[in-house]
């Protein structure tokens, strides 16, 4: 019995030295989308600045003076309480600053802690997601030392929960005494008596369940945890690990991330009624609530004031002023937005082996969230084909990956993609000038003619009208080959089965969002990248991977243009330095659904829909919705590549336009290949309305 009985010690021994060596030693990692950096000049309105406030858990204060967390608008001013953030290195400030308005443009942001008047602040990031260590679920939980823990919150804690914590071994006999007392007395489950060490071992290594068996375990590895480690090292693991309630879907675990996210405030900055109320909650946090039972919680966050005053760790304009100081706490903000997909892609780019992670990380994506919750919202808006519909936002100048979606806990696994989905590529090699005697072709070619169905069908019309007459009609004037090498060099693995049909391998969507990032940047596009940082620990010097193909950027730049359909209003022009304005847009369907892509060389958007009954109206409408919000206010167009001129062109002739055209639109062309005549016709009013029609 004694040897079972010393095995068995030592065991549980062995659990307690895992638990410290190894278990309280693994943090979560947490996982933000983008900053968003506020600027000078920038409309409210247009950045949308009380929608990102209240998706981080501001509200407007009641008062002239906001607290943490909290913003006010006055006539042409703009007052927010900056909450702490505990990232470093990225320009994120906290405290109060002052927005001047011109209407609704800022013309000044005035730090008032410093009175430093600066051009932009950063807000903190919105959480996305947390990454658990192995073993352990998704918690809001924070390392600390003990150094940096107020001294006043320290003794709150231990006054309440175990005030002989400094003396005894682990077990507090006269506790559980007076424990027993009172259970007995009241006939049920009041009081536990668990000290410290045993609150610590409960939370960490055994369940919550209320058994003899199970409170035996508890006194004895407190009681090993008492004997290997000191007071300071046991009290550091509890105080980073104790559970103080729930903050949105997440638990919340320590006293570090109990005093960011329910007061905004940095551990340092907590006064003595904040203190009091963190070690008020540690008894039942679901219980003494300030949202849901306020009387409760200030019951008894003042019982704890009144013990740290009658200790001497208050004084008595302290104590009386703390007692009337009001509940004040933060509330969740927006839910995490839906991004399982791009989760995964975060983790597969991260190098911290998740299984064994040891250090704490809070890593930053190029994830815009309020974009992703827009696109999930619409995707929704789609039905359960929506549901089951992958969706990526990014910047193909940059590779960032703004949004993206896809069928939860699904990889990609369909197939999808043929010639006609891939006809803008297709078509570079015929817009390529060659020889005198080689066809070549320009936008405003009759590349299908009458007596091949359709009435003198310009590449712009042609790609709407009959898709598959004009693969037919590629394949004929530049021959298979030229066009599987155009392919190819886009990475698409396609071969040519004979003179007149051409194998495209299926495309997954994020291959498929790669070649059409290479469209949108004319060849030279950054790798598709989640932009993960590590903000103390970013590399400066780090440049995203590029795709470079061989291919003449001045033929891409004709098909990106010619896909924006542009077609201007009667008497005006689509100029060239607006033109860019307008994304290129293409929709192409295959066996198993729809393809939608839309681009710029600053955005590029793409939707692929499964199913055969997928709408294209209303995919082109969840387009026209969602591009115009990843673009920046004021992008660039990108250079227009050498040898490529533009001319105002009649749309109904394809020639160059006169003072009587009335529908006139600004067409590139390779030098050499634009019009020489004058439309000929005599536009009138009529015949026009009909053919537009038409």
């Amino acid at each position: 019995m004694l040897v079972i009985a010393a095995a068995y010690v030592l065991t549980l021994t062995g659990i307690v030295l895992w638990a410290f060596e190894v278990k309280l030693q693994r943090w979560p990692l947490f996982v933000y989308g983008e900053p968003f950096v506020l600027r000078v000049g920038e409309d409210i309105n247009g950045v949308r600045l009380v929608d990102r406030l209240v998706r981080l858990g501001y509200g407007t204060s009641l008062s002239a003076v906001a607290s943490p967390g909290q913003w006010n608008q006055a006539g042409s001013g703009f007052d927010i309480n900056l909450k702490y953030s505990p990232l470093r290195g990225q320009g994120i400030v906290s405290g109060p600053i002052s927005i001047s308005l011109d209407w609704n443009r800022i013309s000044s942001i005035r730090l008032m802690r410093s009175l430093e008047d600066v051009k932009s602040i950063v807000l903190e990031p919105e959480l996305i997601s947390i990454v658990p260590p192995k073993g352990s679920a998704a918690e809001l939980c924070r390392h600390v030392a003990l150094e940096s823990i107020p001294p006043l919150l320290i003794d709150a804690v231990v006054l309440t929960e175990d005030v002989r914590f400094f003396s005894h071994a682990g077990i507090d006999p006269a506790a559980i005494q007076r424990a027993l007392k009172t259970n007995i007395k009241e006939w049920r489950y009041v009081e536990g008596g668990s000290t410290i060490p045993q609150q610590l071992i409960r939370m960490t290594l055994l369940n919550p369940e209320k058994t003899l068996w199970r409170k035996l375990n508890e006194i004895l590895m407190a009681v090993a945890a008492d004997s290997i480690y000191n007071k300071e090292t046991i009290l550091t693991a509890y105080l980073n690990r104790v559970y103080l309630g729930h903050w949105g879907p997440f638990p919340i675990k320590g006293v570090a991330e109990a005093s960011y996210r329910l007061f905004g405030k940095d551990l340092s900055d907590l006064d003595a009624a904040e203190c009091a109320l963190i070690a008020a909650t540690i008894r039942a946090p679901n219980i003494i609530n300030p949202f849901r039972h306020p009387e409760r919680a200030r019951s008894r966050r003042n019982m704890i004031l009144g013990l740290l005053f009658k200790a001497g760790k208050i004084s008595r304009d302290t104590y009386e002023e703390s007692l009337e100081s009001p509940l004040k706490m933060l509330k969740p903000g927006a839910s995490p937005v839906r991004g399982e997909a791009f989760l995964e892609m975060v983790k597969d780019g991260l190098r911290t082996d998740l299984n064994s992670a040891t250090v704490q990380q809070d890593i930053l994506t190029s994830l815009e969230p309020m974009l992703q919750a827009e696109a999930d919202a619409q995707l929704r808006k789609l039905g359960d084909a929506g549901l089951q519909a992958h969706l990526l936002i990014s910047r193909p100048d940059t590779g960032l990956i703004r949004a993206y979606l896809a069928p939860a806990g699904q990889k990609w696994s369909g197939s999808g993609g043929n010639l006609e989905t891939l006809l803008p590529l297709a078509a570079i090699p015929a817009l390529i000038p060659g020889k005198q005697d080689q066809m070549r072709f320009t936008l405003t070619s009759q590349i299908l003619s009458a007596d091949q169905a359709y009435d003198g069908a310009t590449f712009r019309r042609a790609i709407e009208a009959n898709r598959s007459l004009l693969v037919q009609r590629l394949i004929a004037s530049v021959g298979a080959g030229a066009i599987v090498q155009t392919l190819r060099e886009f990475g698409i693995n396609a071969k040519a089965d004979s003179d007149r049909i051409i194998d495209v391998k299926p495309l997954a969507p994020l291959e498929m969002a790669r070649v059409y990032s290479l469209m949108a940047t004319l060849g030279n596009a950054a790798a598709l990248d989640p932009g993960i940082s590590v903000p103390e620990a970013v590399n400066p010097e780090a440049k995203p991977q590029r795709s470079i193909v061989a291919v003449n950027p001045g033929a891409v730049f004709l098909v990106n243009h010619v896909l924006k359909g542009v077609i201007p209003a009667a008497g005006k022009d689509v100029s060239a330095d607006k033109n860019w304005r307008f994304p290129s847009v293409f929709v192409s369907r295959d066996a198993d659904g729809v393809w939608a892509v839309a681009y710029r060389p600053d955005a590029l958007l793409l939707l692929r829909m499964p199913g055969p009954q997928a709408d294209e109206k209303k995919i082109r409408r969840t387009i026209t919705h969602l591009l115009p919000q990843s673009m920046p206010d004021n992008p660039g167009s990108g250079p227009v590549p050498e040898g490529i001129i533009f001319r105002k062109i009649c749309v109904l002739s394809g020639l160059l336009a006169t003072s009587t055209c009335l529908q006139v639109i600004r067409e590139p062309f390779f030098k050499g290949t634009q019009p020489t005549e004058w439309c000929p016709h005599r536009h009138e009013v009529t015949p026009v309305r009909s053919e537009l029609k038409r």
